[in-house]
């Protein structure tokens, strides 16, 4: 064998490698997963306060109730999200709650210590977020954003919205039933405990994909059993959330 065949089976394996690197799959949600008791830091907070806040309550100001006293930092992670190749600091909070699993919330980028990017989003209980390692391969990090549904005669919900930030415009690229005690088929009195184990595989289209977990626990001790294939996953339809920039 050449010299030139052996350099050319050992290009191929390298491009072959790198080709399934960047389609290895991304998991968004699990159901199994223990999430961090804390994905913030004090810093996180303080900052929101001195950069953010103003501008915030300004938004906020006709409601009278929303004036920053009830401002709770929900998470923060690092990433590269306005802008590929830099460091930045993505940090969602709440501004003070209006209903029952309704809110008044911010999302905002920093980069060395300055908001590139601030939005105000009128929305339900944010609960959690994580970094999703661009997903749609453009060089810029995507911020997944876990949200509470509340209680509405007993059932409860939550959602995942994928969001692809730039300074003054937020795009949804995906908002997703994660959880639910809702049965699948109408029933009186009945609830149904399930969640789905949410997945995408990165390209320039992003493919979903969703599997049924059920509940043979309870609530103090949940046991997610899986339930059937993995299907791909329907966003949810009829929402309209605006991100208005506060920059």
């Amino acid at each position: 064998m050449s010299l030139w065949t052996v350099t050319g089976i050992f290009l191929l394996l390298i491009s072959s490698f790198a080709a399934a690197s960047a389609q290895a799959t991304i998991v968004l949600y699990d159901p199994l997963a223990k999430p961090p008791d804390v994905n913030h830091a004090d810093r996180d907070e303080q900052i929101v306060k001195e950069k953010l806040l103003a501008k915030a309550k300004a938004r906020w100001a006709e409601g009278g109730r929303c004036d920053g006293s009830s401002l709770e930092v929900i998470g923060a992670v690092d990433g590269s999200f306005t802008k590929a190749g830099v460091k930045q600091r993505a940090v969602v909070y709440e501004m003070c709650q209006t209903g029952n699993g309704f809110a008044n919330n911010g999302i905002a980028v920093f980069e060395n210590g300055e908001a590139v990017a601030h939005f105000a989003v009128e929305g339900g209980w944010n609960i959690g977020v994580s970094r999703v390692a661009d997903l749609n391969q453009n060089g810029r990090d995507e911020l997944a954003v876990e949200t509470s549904g509340g209680m509405h005669q007993g059932y409860m919900g939550a959602s995942l919205t994928i969001l692809e930030l730039m300074p003054a415009a937020a795009r949804e690229l995906g908002v997703f039933l994660v959880y639910t005690n809702e049965c699948e088929v109408q029933a009186a009195n009945k609830f149904c405990d399930r969640s789905y184990k949410l997945s995408v595989a990165p390209s320039a289209r992003p493919v979903f994909t969703a599997r049924k977990y059920l509940n043979r626990g309870d609530d103090e001790k949940p046991r997610w059993v899986v339930s059937g294939k993995p299907v791909t996953a329907k966003p949810i339809g009829g929402l309209s959330t605006k991100y208005e920039s506060l920059r």
